[in-house]
């Protein structure tokens, strides 16, 4: 099964965790982390593109103008990148804000990607702590995600990294998907669902055609 499996149905999924316990992980030797600067957006969408996220350079810029057009200058202090030793910038992440605050939840973990060729290199926890420490270093003190099925593997390492299932029962769907394919620790309280059930209806189809 792929990193991005768009063959699962899709169900978004949100993710909380609490800042007051981060774990510890170090980037590999040969990396490091490098904050966003200008021109940075290109390499940003470069970054999305071979992740997966985008399927040109236009769409790219255009969500990223979407999400950040705005916030430009912030993501100075906000964005993230791993960098590797020829200073080629390999991964990305953003240590955002909620536009509408839920309570004393204020954090937003933000367009987390890895270029593909870079996945597998133990980079992911690491980036992601980093913006954790980014968050709680900025005056937050929960933080929110949002992802999906279709990237059950990293949904997987959330999990690992401590975070929770936010409203579990709204996308009660999505999580029995993710505890079929991750079987995590986590998730033992789920009731199981069917393997076929896990597929959106074009695959199921298309395997019964091709059988």
């Amino acid at each position: 099964m792929n990193a991005i499996d768009r063959t699962l149905k899709y169900v978004d999924l949100y993710l909380g965790k609490n800042l007051n316990d981060i774990p510890c992980y170090q980037l590999p030797e040969g990396y490091r982390f490098v904050s966003f600067k200008d021109g940075d957006e290109k390499d940003w969408v470069e970054i999305e593109m071979s992740s997966g996220e985008f399927i040109s350079f236009k769409e790219g810029m255009k969500a990223f103008q979407h999400y950040y057009g705005e916030h430009y200058e912030e993501l100075k202090k906000l964005c993230i990148f791993v960098e590797n030793n020829k200073g080629e910038k390999v991964a990305t992440s953003t240590a955002f804000y909620l536009e509408n605050p839920i309570s004393d939840i204020t954090g937003n973990v933000h367009w987390v990607s890895v270029k593909s060729e870079y996945q597998g290199k133990k980079l992911s926890k690491p980036l992601i702590v980093e913006t954790l420490k980014l968050l709680k270093k900025l005056g937050h003190k929960k933080t929110l995600l949002h992802t999906q099925t279709h990237t059950w593997l990293a949904v997987k390492i959330y999990l690992d990294l401590g975070f929770e299932p936010y409203k579990l029962k709204d996308n009660f769907l999505g999580w029995q998907i993710i505890k079929k394919v991750t079987n995590h620790a986590k998730l033992s309280n789920i009731n199981e669902i069917e393997y076929n059930d896990i597929f959106n209806s074009l695959y199921v189809q298309a395997h019964i055609f091709l059988k």
